[in-house]
């Protein structure tokens, strides 16, 4: 008899919802501050926190030239994560990580040709600057998160060890090719990025992006077929940020004073140990560190998303910033693979904590320096809110793909030493095994300075809300299920359609929800994976009223590609714990046991989820309903998770934007629109 005990796709979801949780620095300041780094000794995790002053990236003005095209490059670059590391070659937009934030106007194209340059000194495309291993599982079955969350580790080719851990299959041959995605821009598809159109190294491809869109925080980013995951975690990332008239009359902090934030999760490779090593010898390449997971002895083995136990932004570990007693606008894009951001200021000018041990929730201390209405939102995804919001408890969530634009009033805090903190899945003073809370550090100049600016009351004056009226619109059903239906590794996107009035309700593969007037509507998939056919066909200019329902599993950042959209409503199902399954939903036949009852109330719709957006956190046993216009673009695009481990295996679909009278023709070929 085998007493190993078997892992549950439930189970497994929710021990990881539990642990997921190189350009010139700035000038000095108004008042002749300095950068305050610290020279202290290495932390739990083996290196000293605060050491490098922020970085900003370079900046490209794309609408001073609208007739020639910006040459934007990815190529190998040195680049160094932290003081302490040796400089390593690494991934690059025109050698900055992150790449050159390009600021366009609104209405004023930009052609970008977007070049591979990732070659070596023999001209061959180069590797991946950092390996991919997968720690093994435990004698008990179990996925080894500790390791997999604990600093270092190399592959079994560097060495051997303890903490050495086998390459995963295939990853040591990978060479670079590229495509770029504009993630939010309203662009032809064949300017989208799609994923199938990579560039190999020598080729260019030349992108117009039309700017019809109010201001708003874009980043551009690799989104190659299968391996964005690796792309973006070697570097090529950056922000695009379009201005209009509306912007400037509200005359934002601008300048040095304007900050671009760029976020992620990183692990570092190390050297095997050798004796009288005082701490672990750091290479200062990253290390792509997956834990195993299967679902039983004998069962296939899959990986787990990738999060690290260092928080870096614009490429450095904990970096410090000095800034002088006065608004800050901070501009922020979560830049992670799989790690959902909670940011929350903090306060630690007098805070001290206990050495030895890390400081988790529910430890009051944890929040203990949090301030509550320090971060005033002015905008998400898709351009400025209507009004300033302050959240309630002074903490935003931030998922992977997400944009958040911020105003600090640094003012009021004059003298004080604050950090910028993740408050999800994290620690202080975190041991190996647990990721810290560190973020960055702001050190808030003793001096006051003129500063002119005054909140806005109203900021943007063309939102409107969007009102679901049921006239005309499509309706797109996607569900999300978790992993383990008929041995699958991961979660899988569902693409939905009703089936016909009348017709059998199959055995398998149904998803059966009870409406608010009584009747049962019965859904099943038309697709599940990316390259089967396409079924969502909209006409250009449509309304389409997104449907995605969340049965079971982690949180999913979902975004769409194309348009923004307001969400119109959030209802919720009971799960019996976070990233658990909906208990009408069988996992083994894929199929709801019995209808889905009405749904109750969800997650209420704040001022920044009621704000345009194209990217949303879907948690386990949730019903979101999002509205957008399809107009001002043609063409093939994707929706997918914006976990990268996830979009890259079984979490990504295409959908279609044509004329309206070419619908009607596409449909011999086996077309249809929703």
């Amino acid at each position: 008899m085998n007493d190993t005990p078997t892992i549950t796709p439930e189970d497994l979801e929710y021990v990881w919802l539990a642990h997921t949780g190189s350009a010139p620095v700035l000038d000095g300041l108004e008042d002749g501050y300095q950068p305050e780094l610290d020279g202290g000794d290495a932390g739990p995790l083996g290196l000293r926190k605060f050491a490098d002053a922020l970085t900003q990236p370079p900046v490209v003005q794309a609408w001073r030239r609208p007739d020639r095209p910006v040459r934007i490059a990815a190529q190998l670059a040195e680049v160094r994560a932290h003081s302490d590391l040796p400089a390593v070659t690494g991934w690059a937009y025109e050698g900055s990580q992150p790449g050159p934030t390009i600021e366009v106007r609104r209405g004023r194209p930009a052609l970008i040709d977007w070049v591979n340059d990732l070659a070596d000194d023999a001209h061959h495309a180069a590797r991946l600057p950092f390996d991919v291993v997968r720690v093994p599982l435990l004698a008990s079955g179990a996925p080894d998160f500790e390791s997999a969350a604990a600093p270092g580790g190399r592959s079994t080719r560097l060495g051997a060890g303890a903490d050495s851990y086998p390459p995963l299959d295939h990853t040591d041959a990978l060479t670079a090719a590229t495509v770029v995605h504009l993630h939010g821009a309203l662009t032809d598809g064949h300017n989208d990025g799609w994923a199938h159109n990579v560039a190999t190294v020598g080729h260019t491809t030349r992108c117009t992006y039309p700017n019809d869109q109010p201001a708003a925080t874009l980043w551009y980013h690799d989104h190659a077929m299968a391996v964005t995951r690796f792309n973006v975690h070697a570097g090529l990332a950056g922000f695009y940020w379009i201005r209009d008239e509306v912007e400037d009359a509200l005359a934002f902090p601008s300048g040095r004073h304007e900050l671009a934030l760029v976020l992620a999760d990183r692990n570092l490779e190390t050297l095997p140990a050798a004796a009288g090593d005082a701490g672990p010898r750091f290479t200062g390449r990253f290390l792509y560190k997956h834990a195993a997971f299967a679902f039983g002895p004998g069962q296939p083995v899959g990986e787990i998303p990738v999060t690290g136990p260092f928080n870096a932004v614009n490429g450095l570990i904990w970096p410090t910033q000095d800034v002088s007693a006065r608004w800050y606008r901070l501009r922020l894009v979560n830049g992670a693979g799989a790690r959902i951001y909670r940011l929350a200021l903090h306060d630690s000018t007098d805070e001290v904590l206990a050495p030895g041990a890390g400081v988790v929730p529910p430890d009051p201390a944890f929040t203990a320096n949090r301030l509550k209405d320090a971060l005033v939102v002015i905008g998400t995804d898709g351009g400025l809110l209507p009004a300033p919001f302050v959240p309630v408890d002074g903490t935003i969530d931030l998922a992977p793909g997400e944009r958040l634009d911020l105003l600090v009033d640094f003012g009021r805090l004059r003298g004080r030493t604050l950090e910028l903190r993740n408050e999800n899945g994290s620690a202080l003073n975190a041991m190996p095994g647990q990721a810290d809370a560190t973020i960055m550090r702001f050190v808030v100049s003793r001096h006051r300075v003129v500063d002119r600016f005054r909140l806005p009351q109203v900021l943007n004056p063309e939102y409107h809300r969007y009102e679901h009226t049921h006239d005309g619109h499509a309706h797109v059903w996607v569900g999300v299920v978790p992993p383990g239906i008929r041995g699958s590794l991961h979660p899988e996107l569902w693409e939905l359609a009703p089936l016909a009035k009348g017709a059998p309700v199959p055995a398998s593969d149904v998803i059966q929800i009870t409406q608010a007037d009584g009747s049962v509507l019965s859904l099943h998939p038309v697709a599940k994976l990316f390259d089967d056919a396409t079924s969502i066909f909209l006409a250009e200019g449509q309304w389409a009223l997104w449907n995605l329902i969340h049965l079971g599993g982690p949180d999913h950042p979902m975004h769409i590609h194309m348009t923004e959209f307001q969400m119109i409503s959030r209802r919720a199902w009971p799960v019996p714990r976070p990233g658990g399954t909906v208990p009408q939903f069988d996992v083994a036949t894929g199929s709801t046991t019995q209808p889905l009852p009405v749904p109750g109330p969800g997650r209420p719709i704040d001022a920044m989820a009621a704000g345009m957006k194209d990217t949303w956190v879907l948690k386990a046993g949730e019903w979101a309903q999002v509205l957008g216009h399809f107009a001002g673009a043609t063409g093939s695009f994707m929706y997918h998770c914006h976990i990268l481990d996830h979009e890259d295996h079984t979490m990504m679909r295409p959908f279609v934007v044509l004329p309206k009278d070419l619908l009607a023709f596409h449909r011999g070929h086996g077309g249809g629109h929703s």
